[in-house]
């Protein structure tokens, strides 16, 4: 682990190990002109930030590499100290050759994520923005890669701070109560902080809330594919998929078990699930337990794709039911249409498609992209996705809850104080105004050392 107060100048490569056109090495610190002025010609005077300037490392007199050096003045820069980046030919000798020479004259190698921890440690980013960063690194599609963007641009770190200053708002009144007598205290002094204190809990109670979608944005958005025996369920779920993954048979009840897939469409992530086939008045108990799986499914889904194999009047009363019971979007599809012997054309509402042709798919797909529209339109929205940030903000609504039932009995203000300073502390945790070595080095520990 880093040292806190380390003021080193670091150095690593920035682009990953192996052989490649080009590579970037970063160097960060105090002395970081000072290096570049003693292995980099022709000498330059006057570096001004954020310009490129073309040229060759040397070690002594031996030419090493011609490259790029590109420089971000204190206190303008990621870190907020001098960096100098610089993009040489991707050859393993060059880059360690180059990294070698930038030791050698007074850098070290950088720690893991100790560039991103300096930005941190000058107020660059807070903690919040940094873990954002991880989850934007670590983001695999369109609604995971937005939110973690949003985040990292402070959205959530301006609400935090600002539900921050209305809690030491509430201690300042708190502290008016201690200094003052119960004359002083009016009926309207506590109205106002009732309020306030109800519109802190209503916004951290939100934040708690978006916990759940920021998971399934993480995941993927979850499918569920369901219907009777033998409507196809399997064969969608395979051309879906692009791949045999699951079984296919004309016998019905082939599907017992559930089978679940990442698929992306369109930049999306999907959790497609294919289920066993729903029958009625069945003993089997196999069938019985797959029955009982779908259910769980469709419950733990955002999307439902009900299949039947033919023309069902009844499709309108059967998407309402799902949508009332289950509080689901529902795309009904009427699969086999090639083998329909009453000809309709491919339309919307109901879909009608061949799993096993292709035929019709891209109305499916179609509607699926309508659903997912709305769901990214949420991605606007302030979404938590970090479980320590979640586990925190409970932490802060179980201690204003508190103090708001134990307003009501008359409780002294200074057990109200104390309560308030505990919610904020969990808030401060999140921002990373307050925390500890075993935090920051669990966060800092999952970056690469170039970062």
């Amino acid at each position: 682990m880093f040292n806190i107060d380390n003021n080193d100048t670091i150095t690593a490569i920035a682009t990953p190990p192996g052989i490649g056109a080009i590579a970037v090495i970063r160097i960060s610190g105090q002395l970081s002109f000072k290096i570049i002025d003693i292995i980099f010609k022709p000498k330059l005077k006057n570096l001004k930030s954020r310009r490129i300037y073309l040229g060759y490392i040397y070690s002594k007199n031996t030419l090493i590499d011609k490259v790029l050096i590109n420089i971000f003045k204190s206190p303008n820069s990621y870190t907020g100290e001098d960096i100098i980046e610089i993009s040489c030919h991707g050859s393993i000798y060059i880059q360690n050759k180059i990294l070698d020479l930038i030791i050698t004259h007074g850098a070290r190698l950088a720690t893991r994520g100790e560039f991103t921890f300096r930005a941190f440690k000058n107020g660059k980013l807070d903690l919040y923005q940094v873990e954002s960063l991880l989850e934007l690194f670590y983001s695999e599609n369109k609604l995971d890669h937005n939110l973690a963007l949003n985040n990292l641009r402070g959205d959530v770190s301006l609400i935090i701070k600002n539900l921050r200053t209305k809690i030491l708002t509430l201690n300042t009144m708190l502290e008016f109560w201690i200094d003052f007598s119960e004359e002083d205290i009016n009926k309207n002094n506590i109205l106002a902080f009732n309020n306030l204190l109800l519109n802190i809990i209503n916004h951290i109670k939100d934040l708690i809330n978006s916990f759940k979608l920021g998971l399934f944005f993480k995941k993927g958005i979850a499918i569920a594919i369901i219907g009777k025996p033998n409507v196809g369920k399997s064969t969608l779920f395979n051309f879906l998929l692009k791949a045999e993954r699951s079984i296919v048979s004309n016998k019905s009840g082939t599907t017992i078990n559930y089978i679940e897939e990442n698929i992306y469409i369109d930049g999306i992530k999907y959790r497609l699930i294919d289920n066993a086939g729903i029958k009625k008045n069945t003993l089997n108990k196999l069938e019985l337990k797959g029955i009982k799986k779908t259910i769980e499914n469709i419950k733990k889904s955002e999307i439902i794709m009900y299949l039947t194999n033919k023309i069902n009047p009844k499709h309108q009363h059967i998407q309402k039911y799902y949508k009332s019971f289950f509080k689901k979007e529902i795309i009904f599809i009427i699969n086999k249409c090639d083998l329909l012997k009453q000809k309709i054309k491919l339309q919307s509402s109901p879909i009608l498609i061949s799993a096993k042709y292709g035929i019709g798919i891209n109305y499916l797909l179609n509607q699926l992209k309508s659903i997912s529209e709305s769901f990214i339109k949420n991605n606007k929205k302030t979404i938590i996705t970090n479980i320590r940030h979640y586990e925190e903000l409970k932490k802060a609504f179980f201690k204003l809850k508190k103090i708001k039932s134990k307003l009501k009995i008359g409780i002294e203000p200074e057990i109200l104080s104390l309560l308030l300073k505990e919610a904020n502390y969990s808030l401060e945790k999140i921002i990373g105004t307050i925390t500890n070595e075993e935090i920051l080095f669990h966060i800092f520990d999952r970056f690469c050392i170039g970062k």
